[in-house]
């Protein structure tokens, strides 16, 4: 159960990003071929193209956590005897998902005042806060896998050799 839950919000995640990825180059794309060969401008499709990177780099995060692949000291690990290893690696993913359960707790906060102002974006004027919803969400997800690694580590990718 937690695998099919692991690789089902990994690959919609994915799915997401590469959208949000994608979006982004059509809409630059657009605003460089609408300036240089119309003499045109589109209003707004820079920072729409910004926001659009924000969500896709937000999901990168949760990524990341899927691949155990942040960066990270790894000073201490030649310092861990080997037969507490396993131990070690548990309470680090249980002190990762308890600082990103905090993040998105506090990220939540950010939110919920954006929703109480009404705060909109510069020139296109929407509301702001259903695209802030990713940062909380982020560290969120990322909280959860690293729970779900911690309950059952064989379910925790190895950390690629050149990260340490």
């Amino acid at each position: 159960m937690l695998r099919a839950t692991l690789r089902t919000v990994t690959l919609t995640e994915a799915i997401a990003a590469t959208i949000s990825y994608a979006v982004v180059a059509v809409i630059l794309m657009v605003d460089v071929i609408g300036r240089e060969v119309f003499y045109t401008s589109f209003l707004g499709l820079q920072q729409l193209a910004v926001y659009g990177a924000i969500i896709a780099g937000f999901l990168g995060l949760t990524l990341a956590a899927s691949d155990n692949a942040h960066l990270r000291p790894a000073l201490l690990d030649r310092l861990t005897p080997p037969r507490l290893e396993q131990l070690v690696q548990r309470l680090g993913d249980v002190v990762s998902a308890a600082f990103f359960f905090s993040g998105a707790w506090i990220c939540w906060s950010f939110v919920a005042h954006s929703m109480d102002s009404g705060d909109r974006a510069p020139v296109l004027y929407f509301l702001l806060w259903p695209l802030q919803l990713v940062i909380p969400y982020a560290f969120a997800s990322a909280g959860l896998k690293h729970l779900i690694f911690a309950a059952d580590p064989a379910l925790k990718p190895a950390a690629s050799e050149t990260m340490g």
